[in-house]
């Protein structure tokens, strides 16, 4: 009898294809800093994780970088040279006073990450509740998406940090992952549960119900105001924004002052005729 080989989970080769993606853009700007930082990984891409760091073998001297190992061994061929590693046994003895990423899966202690550096990338059933659990503990900034398989089955991938900058990078790398076949993007917080593929060019009719939501909800806004909106409350990025709104302009969903040119940062928006059809 043929030995069946087993596929891998397409939600865990997302999960690791964004993480590796915002960890070389993370390891690249702590490394800038002299403060030092703590890469916590929980799962199982420590191997993965080590690959990232190599890369900056040539920096990693004179750098106070850290990983550590939750209940995992160093992987086969150790780590890159410059990079301190420990290992422990659980999350309650990780204890990180300066910058930290921390890759974790399921629970985790929310003392962990109470620190203003501090940012995760949490791998979850999904749950609405995340997002305030994260704010809860100073991480201000979050996004939460359902990866989405053909045959239903959502994982979600929550990302939390209190700095905006890097959660406009980590949103950049979420969409610029490879187009794994069978796994699709929903927004929680889409009443329609829409399922979007992977792409840099991403469909946008999700994001344009939710600005006209907010547009009913709040009155006129900039598209300043409607670009913060899309990065701080939906799985979009803030440049998505201009094209989701030309689209509901062009259809007479909103109003816009001044009535010509191209939608600029300043531009006013309000809710037209047609936004509640």
């Amino acid at each position: 009898m043929a030995e069946r080989v087993r596929r891998p989970d397409p939600h865990v080769s997302v999960e690791r294809d964004v993480l590796v993606r915002y960890l070389d853009a993370w390891t690249a700007t702590v490394l800038r800093s002299p403060r030092g930082a703590t890469y916590v990984e929980c799962g199982d891409f420590a191997a993965d994780a080590f690959r990232v760091f190599g890369e900056f073998a040539d920096r990693l001297a004179g750098h106070p970088l850290e990983a550590v190992l939750v209940g995992r061994p160093i992987p086969p061929g150790g780590a890159p040279a410059g990079l301190a590693v420990r290992t422990v046994a659980d999350l309650g003895e990780v204890e990180v006073p300066g910058p930290m990423l921390a890759h974790l899966s399921g629970a985790w202690p929310p003392a962990l990450l109470r620190g203003k550096a501090h940012e995760v990338l949490l791998s979850a059933e999904p749950d609405p509740a995340h997002r305030d659990r994260l704010r809860a503990v100073g991480l201000g900034c979050v996004v939460a998406v359902d990866l989405v398989a053909d045959d239903g089955t959502a994982r979600a991938l929550v990302f939390a940090t209190a700095d905006t900058r890097h959660l406009a990078t980590f949103k950049t790398e979420l969409w610029a992952v490879d187009e794994f076949a069978g796994i699709r993007y929903r927004d929680p917080r889409d009443a329609e549960g829409a399922l979007v593929d992977i792409s840099l060019t991403p469909q946008l009719l999700p994001l344009r119900r939710a600005l006209l939501a907010e547009l009913a909800r709040r009155g006129a806004r900039t598209v300043a105001e409607l670009q913060r909106f899309t990065l701080l409350e939906t799985i979009y990025r803030a440049e998505d924004a201009v094209g989701a709104l030309t689209a509901a302009v062009a259809a007479g969903q909103l109003t816009r002052e001044p009535e010509k040119g191209r939608l600029g940062s300043r531009t006013v928006l309000s809710a037209g005729w047609s936004a509640v059809r």
